[in-house]
This record gives C-alpha cells, sequence and structure tokens, in this order.
C-alpha cells in the first residue's frame, strides 16, 4: 500500500467521521416527518441503484473474485448493513443524537475485542485500562449517570440499541480487511449493500406498509423535511460515507480506520448544540473523556503487548 493511498485513506476517514456524525442529528431531526422502516428503506435504496451503475464495470471484472465470497458477503451485508443501519437510526429516533454519537464511538473498542476473540489481534497492558475506561464511559452515558438505572435496567432502548449497532459495524470492519484483500472497495460496497438493503430493510418495510404504516412519510408531515432528510442521509452519510469508510479501511486497517471514528460523537455533539438545541450534560462529557481516553490507550503501542486468554 503506497503513502498515497493512505493519506487518501485518512482524509477519506476523516470526512467520513464528519459524514456520519451529521447522520445522527438529521435521523434525529426527521423522526417527526418518516417513520423509521421507511427512512432506512429510502436512503439505501437510491443509493445503492446509483453506487451499482457507478461500479458496474468494476463489478463485472471482479466477480471471479465475488463469487466465491458471495455467502460471506452477504451474511456481512445483512449485519454490517442492513440490521446496523436500523440499529443506527433507530437509536437516534429514541435518543439524543448526542448520546448515539458517543456510545458509536465505541466501535474501535469493539474492533479489537472481535479481532482478539476472532484470532488476529493483540492487546497491550494500556489496552487493558482503555477498554475499561471505554467502559465506564459507555456505562455513564447510558445510565445517565444514575446507577440506579442499571439497577433496575431502567435504559434507554436507543442506547442499547445504539451499543449493539457499534458492535455489528465493529465485525464487519474486521471483515472487510480481508475481504479488500482480493474485492476493490465500489463492487465490495455493492455487493453488501444489496444484501443488507434486500435480506433486511426491505421486507421490514414491506412488513411496515402492509400492516398500515405511510410508505414515505407521517400523513401530517412536512414533505420538504422528510424529502430533505432522506436525500441527504442516502447520498451524504450512506452512499459516500459508506465508500469513504470501506477505503479508508482497505488503505489504513480496520483498527487504525475505526480509531478515526472518535471524530464523529465530536462533530454529532457541535451539529445537535448548533442545530437541535441539545444540552451538553456531565455525564455525556464525563462518558465521552472516558472513551476517548480509553481509544488513546488502546492504540499505544508497547512491546509485550498478549492475547487476551
Amino acid at each position: 500500500m503506497t503513502g498515497g493511498s493512505r493519506s487518501l485513506g485518512t482524509l477519506a476517514l476523516i470526512a467520513t467521521a464528519a459524514l456520519w456524525g451529521s447522520n445522527h442529528v438529521v435521523a434525529r431531526a426527521a423522526r417527526d416527518a418518516a417513520p423509521l422502516p421507511a427512512l432506512v428503506f429510502w436512503r439505501w435504496l437510491p443509493a445503492v441503484i446509483i453506487l451499482t451503475v457507478i461500479a458496474w464495470p468494476v463489478l463485472q471484472r471482479g466477480w471471479p473474485d465475488i463469487r466465491p465470497r458471495l455467502r460471506e458477503l452477504t451474511i456481512g451485508g445483512v449485519f454490517g448493513v442492513g440490521l446496523f443501519s436500523y440499529l443506527l437510526i433507530g437509536g437516534a429516533y429514541q435518543s439524543p443524537a448526542i448520546e448515539v454519537g458517543f456510545i458509536n464511538a465505541t466501535t474501535p473498542v469493539w474492533v479489537v475485542l472481535l479481532g482478539v476473540m476472532m484470532g488476529g489481534g493483540q492487546i497491550t497492558r494500556a489496552g487493558y485500562g482503555g477498554l475499561a475506561l471505554a467502559f465506564i464511559g459507555t456505562i455513564l452515558i447510558i445510565s445517565k449517570g444514575d446507577p440506579v438505572r442499571l439497577a433496575g435496567l431502567q435504559l434507554s432502548l436507543g442506547n442499547l440499541w445504539s451499543l449493539l449497532a457499534a458492535a455489528f459495524f465493529a465485525w464487519f470492519s474486521i471483515r472487510v480487511r480481508e475481504w479488500s484483500r482480493t474485492i476493490e472497495t465500489l463492487p465490495l460496497t455493492v455487493v453488501t449493500a444489496w444484501a443488507g438493503l434486500v435480506v433486511v430493510l426491505f421486507p421490514v418495510y414491506v412488513i411496515w406498509v402492509a400492516r398500515g404504516g405511510p410508505w414515505f412519510a407521517w400523513t401530517d408531515a412536512d414533505m420538504p423535511t422528510a424529502l430533505g432528510a432522506i436525500a441527504y442521509t442516502g447520498l451524504g452519510p450512506t452512499m459516500l460515507g459508506n465508500v469513504f469508510y470501506l477505503y479508508g479501511v482497505a488503505t489504513n486497517g480496520p483498527t487504525r480506520a475505526a480509531g478515526f471514528l472518535y471524530l464523529s460523537p465530536l462533530c454529532t455533539a457541535m451539529f445537535s448544540i448548533v442545530w437541535l438545541g441539545e444540552q451538553l450534560t456531565w455525564y455525556q462529557a464525563g462518558g465521552i473523556a472516558a472513551i476517548l481516553t480509553g481509544l488513546v490507550l488502546l492504540s499505544r503501542p508497547e512491546q509485550d503487548a498478549k492475547t487476551i486468554p
């Protein structure tokens, strides 16, 4: 991998963090305009069609490498695109955008843990402390600074969805690194996106409409707001964000790429305060401080790195 490619990958990851940071904010603002199944489905459908048209020549050329791995790519798309997208946007529908963004910052922690569990990674002594701090920070946000919430299981469903989304995407990031050794970024994006759309998002959307749900927007919603939210999330965070991220993973590796995602909650916090008028609470600030400190410790090289028993 050339230095130029890695530099471009770094820029792509910074752009990804900004796009995905705005994603939570737009989804939070759109919850009164478009129902969740409609927003998640329609944000992906146009993006996948456009990407397929753009990637078609490369997709045909790379099909011999894709076909033997089609089953595992489909599974990857189900978890890394379909379920992840639904949980991510669903989290923003039910919890403040600031909290959702902060919880999604734990993705690098999951990358490290899952990498070790899958036999492809190591953790340093400092990493143990980093994992503990990131865990404490996440619990602080989920419990909203009140341990009674944990004891009584009075947790925000949106925060739990966001945490599960982070774990799914971490696993997907690890798999992308392996797939990208033989499959180019655009075809990889297209195949996994179609898998998530067809297997998860489309069936959920059909069931929603069949049960009487509105197909696009709430009946009393502002249509320009619904159209704008779906258009932006589809072309920005969904299409460009995923292409940029997969390219960043391919050029920088899953652990380094996931580390850039800590920029995303900072963007989310800034956008949320400016556009939505959300307030930064003490437990949110404390939680993100613990998470970011944990990420720094996780990324520190150390001679005596060792695998988790």
